[in-house]
């Protein structure tokens, strides 16, 4: 008798488990995450070298750096805009070069493996000289960077 029971209780087991599993809505796909886009905040903006062409590399502390015997940089917190559309935000860094008169612009980085690369600078007339404009940064003369697929670098558009 007790056999008989052990197998009519396993049996509605199955089909409670069954019927369970039936009912269940199904889960949501977990989101892809990608190592190698790391969050640009995690990112300390202010304390990195740049890359100032003719005038070499400048290493800011605290959002400021020495060009050659006279000059300074200043860097200010970054604003954040995804330009290739990888659901991914570049970093947009207001900057004040100073060697005697002040140039205002804009670095724009991006992060690989963990590690910012330089796209570009932008030249500006003013401080911050920007504004973010969906996928595309604007400066205060009317001048639109966008990311070009093609060419994989950041482009002024007429």
């Amino acid at each position: 008798m007790t056999r008989v029971w052990v197998r009519c209780a396993v049996a509605a087991l199955g089909l409670v488990a069954g019927c369970s599993k039936a009912k269940q809505p199904e889960k949501e796909p977990a989101p892809i995450v990608r190592a190698d886009l790391p969050d640009p905040l995690t990112l300390d903006w202010r304390n990195l070298v740049f890359e100032l062409g003719a005038l070499g590399s400048v290493h800011a502390v605290d959002g400021h750096g020495v060009v050659g015997a006279d000059g300074s940089l200043y860097v200010d917190p970054p604003a954040l805009v995804d330009l290739d559309g990888d659901r991914h935000e570049e970093a947009v860094i207001p900057f004040v070069l100073d060697t005697g008169a002040p140039v205002y612009g804009a670095f724009v980085f991006t992060l690989r493996d963990g590690k910012p690369v330089q796209l570009g600078a932008i030249a500006t007339t003013s401080k911050p000289g920007f504004t973010i404009d969906g996928a595309s940064i604007r400066t205060t003369e009317g001048v639109v960077w966008r990311w070009d697929k093609a060419t994989r670098s950041l482009a002024r558009t007429p």
